[in-house]
């Protein structure tokens, strides 16, 4: 493609591939000169030349001989770019964004399964992998950065992909990863604290979200009224909406829930028409992310009779609500990592457990520290007894986070808790501990396959982990 293809630019120069990374740059490549907190490519724009950059794209002007196109926001001119360099494949596509601090992954695939059962192909891009026809592909990025995202789409187009469905993070909003695609539709799932090391304040992280639900992003809202920053965004998005929800009026709701370890049950009413939904996954949470998925399905036209037999058709998502029964014990293993969803988690167990929930959880290193005490809190008061252990403790020392946990636990008296820093013995400790009736949650990283620390991502993952000794006490 040239260049005057991509920018309003007098050069036709060939360009052959997009980066943002110097490393990456080939012969003929357009470098992106990103400004972040802790890098500023500017001053990786000399190195991309010299590995072959043609044309690089900057805030400011450099001191150097190569084709500089300056623009305000090298963000917003990478995702338009990448948009284009690739043949604007969006627009080939109908796209469905769900955005919210809890929910996303879940959500996500019930669409998929709902537009798959009214007949149609559907694509998911989202924090588990990025699917479609029959290809199933690892995820780097709950949103995956403007070039690999359009680089995805445009193959999804091209063997036939109809609808997309994608998880859009409140970062992938900020940094303006999805500028320049129009969604059919934007759905909002929740609204809890999350990510405050980036964003600074919950301020910030819900303009973030609510940034979504306007006219540049999406042609319809799907939005749950139940949640208070839902009910600020129906206030002000000019988008047609469609609302869902449990406590409040709205266009698509439920009743009567029926939830057990086998599920959840319960009556939805989707634009006057009533049906039975049945659901693999319990808990209320889980009624919520149903909802969303039903309220998306009206706004794009879907009947109510796909609504049903595609919520039914999602078996298992991985990392959601796992359960593993063993002799010794039940198992749960969720990616529940802030203190809404593990307080959601908890909540859901204690509907159908038998006998205690023993908790094994931590916090992830190098992100929102204001957390951790109250997630502390939240699993001392609600488990009968947990295990304090590392999840991702990247550049942190893993007891330094932990502590921090505890902390919150010894706040309110807590004494039900033990703190193990490796996330292995931990997990077996609380199996070990278990009776027959006991459910045993291991919550933070759900179907992640490494652990990071220290900057290396070690293999591990929770249920491999839990399988490999529960093969010790039989199933």
């Amino acid at each position: 493609m040239r260049l005057n293809e991509i920018f309003d630019h007098d050069s036709d120069i060939e360009i052959t591939g997009l980066a943002t990374d110097s490393s990456e740059v080939q012969q003929g490549y357009l470098f992106f000169c990103l400004v972040g907190r802790e890098n500023d490519g500017h001053t990786f724009a000399a190195e991309a030349i010299s590995r072959g950059a043609v044309a690089v794209v900057v805030e400011r002007r450099l001191a150097l001989d190569v084709i500089q196109i300056e623009v305000d926001s090298t963000r917003v001119a990478l995702a338009h770019a990448a948009a284009a360099f690739y043949g604007y494949p969006s627009k080939r596509l109908k796209m469905i964004g769900v955005t919210g601090t809890n929910g996303k992954t879940t959500t996500t695939y019930i669409i998929k399964s709902i537009i798959e059962a009214s007949g149609h192909s559907c694509g998911l891009i989202g924090t588990n992998a990025i699917e479609y026809c029959d290809t199933k592909l690892e995820a780097g990025l709950t949103t995956p950065d403007p070039i690999d995202l359009h680089r995805t789409l445009r193959t999804m187009a091209d063997v036939g992909v109809e609808y997309v469905v994608m998880e859009v993070s409140a970062h992938a909003l900020a940094l303006s990863k999805i500028d320049g695609i129009m969604y059919e539709v934007a759905a909002f799932s929740n609204f809890s604290r999350d990510h405050l090391d980036f964003f600074g304040d919950m301020s910030a992280y819900a303009a973030a979200k609510r940034s979504f639900f306007t006219p540049e992003h999406a042609r319809a809202a799907v939005i749950n009224v139940d949640d208070m920053l839902g009910e600020e965004i129906i206030k002000t998005t000019k988008l047609p909406t469609v609302t869902y929800g449990v406590e409040n009026p709205s266009d698509v709701f439920g009743i009567d829930p029926v939830m057990s370890a086998y599920g959840l049950k319960y009556v939805i009413n989707m634009a006057d028409s009533v049906g039975t939904v049945k659901f693999n996954l319990t808990g209320r949470f889980n009624m919520y992310n149903t909802l969303c998925a039903a309220a998306v399905a009206q706004s794009l036209g879907i009947d109510l009779n796909s609504v049903i037999s595609g919520i039914r058709n999602v078996k298992k998502i991985d990392g959601r609500f796992n359960i593993i029964n063993t002799a010794k014990c039940s198992v749960i293993i969720d990616f529940a990592h802030t203190d809404d969803g593990i307080a959601n988690i908890l909540n859901a167990v204690k509907e159908f457990a038998p006998a205690r929930i023993i908790t094994v959880f931590g916090c992830g290193g190098n992100r929102d520290t204001t957390k951790r005490a109250v997630m502390g809190k939240i699993v001392s008061q609600m488990s009968d007894y947990c295990f304090v252990t590392s999840d991702n403790p990247r550049f942190e020392p893993p007891l330094d986070i932990i502590n921090q946990i505890v902390g919150g636990i010894k706040e309110i008296g807590g004494e039900n808790y033990t703190p193990i820093v490796d996330r292995k013995e931990a997990i077996r400790a609380a199996i070990e501990m278990a009776n027959k009736d006991d459910i045993v949650i291991i919550a933070g990283k759900g179907a992640e396959r490494y652990n990071d620390v220290m900057g290396c991502r070690q293999p591990y993952n929770d249920e491999q982990y839990v399988l490999e000794i529960a093969g010790e006490f039989g199933f």
